[in-house]
């Protein structure tokens, strides 16, 4: 089943992050989900039909890429990262999300 978040398996295997993080692994994915839903104006939704269903205006497929765009914001909060390298990702990340962002009226 599709789903709105990465998990923390996928996280620490996609990231190559050591099992010795897991709990801060675990920590970040909550908080990578909140940017992004913060960012994207609305819910996600794991399938078209869920998102239908809400009747909420806002709601928003979640997609591969979505998914991805978290992942990189882990790797934001958990990865070795210098300060320049936690901008840049956190600046691709929501690039990423920018094509699925509700705009305001």
């Amino acid at each position: 089943m599709p789903a709105v978040k990465p998990t923390k398996e996928e996280a620490l295997q996609r990231l190559r992050l050591d099992d010795g993080l897991a709990g801060d692994v675990e920590g970040a994915i909550e908080q990578a989900h909140a940017q992004t839903l913060k960012y994207l104006d609305g819910p996600l939704f794991a399938t078209q039909e869920a998102a239908d269903a809400s009747g909420n205006p806002k709601a928003i497929l979640c997609t591969a890429d979505i998914v991805a765009a978290q992942l990189v914001l882990v790797d934001v909060l958990c990865g070795p990262n210098s300060v320049e390298d936690q901008d840049r990702k956190r600046t691709a990340a929501y690039n990423m999300l920018r094509l699925h962002r509700n705009h305001g009226a």
